[in-house]
């Protein structure tokens, strides 16, 4: 037996001890006679010891390990029972607050701990993707994404890859990326062709085309997905998405056979509530309104149980308008409660209520309702609609309120204002001609506004009454006033013409009038083509023609010119042998020629010499006449001061004074 802790060589000595019915005593270093069991036990009883020890503190760090990550998963496990209970209700999974959320964050925390105290464990990967799933419950898509990639990084052959490609694909598509979204798909359909995941595919490929509004696309996903028997999960909610995808294709027959078929196994709760209540709406636009007020009757309770009575009185007032009571619509919409007015319900009523409005020929009020409406503009059903109507009460109310102190030009333009808005925005075809007609005679408006109010009266007789005879009269006067007018084009053409063609044809008639014009001296200089010599490669000239341009001249200030610097910055290994720069002093001006001292030799002592004067110097004692001065005191010459070691490269990296420069 092998004990822990001793050498090969103390093993040997023991054993010749033991031969000769001696054992060797660690406590005392010293053989001892006898059996040997005493001392085994004291030799025993310290090893024994530290390997109990040692086995207590490794099973304790492992317990550890799992009990951290048993925490994290057990405040998981906690979050996710609010979520399925909502689910099987039918209801759609709140949004985690409270504790649950609680939950959701202390999963997170905890998991992060097996990774900072335990790197490296075995439980690393189910902690990651503990944390990504925990951050896709709480809406953090992009902190999801964040830890799944880190998954499919280091773990690609874990064995949450399969549901963890799942719900990248979702955490995409959540956040509107959809192409990536579909990688994502596609990656599972081929890794798991039998995954039981893959069911969801279709589903949430009808999620994807949902989200970008391609309703064709996404209603045959529904219905494959539908179609998959008990394999698909949650029929009753995609059921309704496949009805909605059917009510914006306008196939009313198909989405209520689908909702009826839904309502028929769908359980009790806010799906149901949905289902029916857009069963009501398909029913009326179907004309089915017995059947709609019968289904839209029995809502009352349910709606005030969901509090969605504001999109219930939509439906009614859509179904009253539609039996052409408009006045009761109206008087609905108008008197529902404020606590009913949901954001969206406010701008679905203001909405069909401007609409109301506007056929009641109440502008001003329609304008207001428009303007609502508009604050919401991705819940109307028809929003480039709704903005048009609402430009076009725009310019009309202005044009009304300013035509009332208007004069001379500017009544025949406001006039023409109306008339479009009548004609385009309100659907008013007859009050629409009453204004072209009348801006065209009006004598004060100008060749391009009667012109145009001309044909906005041709385009209506035309388009919009059915009167061909009368539309025949005013392209008569049209042409016979405005001959070279566009519009005049327009209506002399078979089908209508195109002011872009009229156009080119006018600048091709200006041009051959120009060019009738130029005598023959200027034809042939501009017909005429000069060639160039262009250099070709290496001494070989090739004649090439030249291509008018227009040269583009920009003027621009001098090249700013910095001096060279005064030193050479030395470089290299020999950089302390360089000479530096002479000083200041010794640089002569302008335009005289500088002297420089004789160098010494290379490797020669320079010794200082003397500075030579042609002028003789003057005895201290004697004055400029050569007369004796009395002594004076001796001057004392003050010594200068040590220059400072400033850097050879100072020159160089200082700011060049403002006269150095050009």
């Amino acid at each position: 037996m092998i004990e822990y802790g001793t050498s090969g060589a103390d093993r040997e000595h023991r054993d010749r001890q033991a031969s000769d019915g001696r054992r060797h005593d660690p406590a005392t270093a010293c053989p001892r006679r006898g059996t040997g069991r005493g001392a085994g036990r004291r030799l025993a009883g310290p090893a024994a010891a530290w390997l109990a020890l040692a086995f207590l503190l490794a099973a304790i760090g492992g317990c550890a390990k799992y009990n951290t990550y048993f925490n994290a998963k057990r405040a998981f496990d906690n979050a996710e029972r609010v979520r399925d209970e909502a689910i099987r209700k039918n209801q759609d999974p709140p949004k985690p607050v409270g504790q649950q959320k609680t939950d959701y964050e202390t999963a997170i925390a905890k998991a992060q701990k097996v990774f900072d105290e335990y790197p490296g464990h075995n439980l690393t990967d189910d902690a990651l993707f503990l944390r990504a799933k925990a951050y896709h419950r709480l809406e953090s898509y992009r902190m999801s994404i964040q830890q799944f990639d880190l998954l499919f990084r280091n773990y690609p052959a874990s064995e949450y890859l399969e549901e963890s490609l799942y719900l990248q694909a979702l955490n995409y598509l959540l956040l509107g990326a959809v192409d990536r979204s579909q990688d994502y798909l596609g990656q599972l359909g081929r890794a798991f062709p039998n995954s039981r995941w893959q069911a969801e595919v279709n589903r949430v490929s009808g999620d994807n085309a949902l989200a970008m509004e391609e309703w064709e696309s996404a209603a045959v996903a529904y219905r494959q997905y539908l179609d998959l028997g008990d394999k698909a999960r949650d029929r009753d909610r995609v059921g309704l998405k496949l009805a909605e995808c059917q009510w914006e294709l306008k196939r009313y027959g198909q989405a209520d056979t689908t909702l009826s078929e839904m309502l028929a196994k769908a359980a009790p709760g806010e799906v149901k509530f949905k289902a029916q209540l857009l069963r009501g709406r398909v029913l009326t636009r179907a004309g089915e309104f017995e059947k709609a007020g019968d289904v839209l009757g029995d809502l009352h309770e349910s709606a005030a149980f969901f509090k969605a009575e504001g999109e219930l009185a939509l439906a009614e007032a859509e179904l009253l308008a539609a039996r052409g009571k408009d006045e009761d619509a109206a008087a609905l919409l108008q008197a529902m409660p404020t606590e009913w007015q949901t954001p969206r319900v406010k701008a679905l009523a203001a909405d069909l209520l401007g609409y109301r409005l506007l056929e009641q020929k109440e502008y001003k009020e329609a304008y207001e309702q428009f303007k609502i409406a508009l604050t919401m503009i991705k819940e109307l059903e028809e929003p480039d609609r709704t903005r048009l109507i609402n430009d076009q009460l725009r310019d009309y109310l202005a044009a009304e309120l300013a035509l009332a102190d208007a004069k001379g030009e500017r009544v025949p333009r406001l006039k023409l204002l109306e008339a479009n808005a009548m004609l385009f925005g309100f659907d008013r075809p007859a009050v629409a001609a009453a204004l072209y007609r009348a801006a065209a005679t009006d004598s004060t408006a100008d060749s391009l506004l009667a012109a145009n109010a001309l044909y906005g009266l041709w385009v209506t007789y035309q388009q919009h009454l059915d009167r061909p005879d009368s539309a025949a009269l005013v392209a008569a006067e049209l042409k016979q006033r405005y001959p070279r007018s566009p519009q005049a084009r327009e209506v002399a053409a078979p089908g209508g013409g195109d002011l872009l063609d009229f156009l080119l044809v006018q600048r091709e008639a200006e041009q051959k009038r120009n060019y009738a014009k130029l005598t023959n001296e200027e034809r042939a200089a501009l017909e005429k083509v000069p060639e160039i010599a262009v250099v070709g490669e290496g001494a070989r000239q090739e004649v090439g023609m030249s291509v008018r341009r227009r040269m583009v001249y920009l003027s621009r200030r001098a090249n700013v010119h910095y001096p060279p610097p005064e030193i050479v910055i030395p470089l290299g290994p020999h950089a302390a042998q360089m000479p530096t720069a002479p000083a200041a002093a010794e640089v002569a001006p302008a335009g005289v020629q500088a002297t420089q001292p004789p160098q010494p030799a290379v490797g020669a002592t320079s010794e200082p010499t003397p500075a030579t004067s042609a002028v003789p110097a003057v005895p201290a004692n004697v004055d400029s006449k050569g007369e004796p001065t009395a002594e004076q005191p001796p001057v004392v010459e003050e010594k200068p001061k040590p220059k400072k070691n400033r850097d050879a490269n100072w020159d160089r990296l200082r700011t060049p004074a403002p006269g150095s420069r050009p």
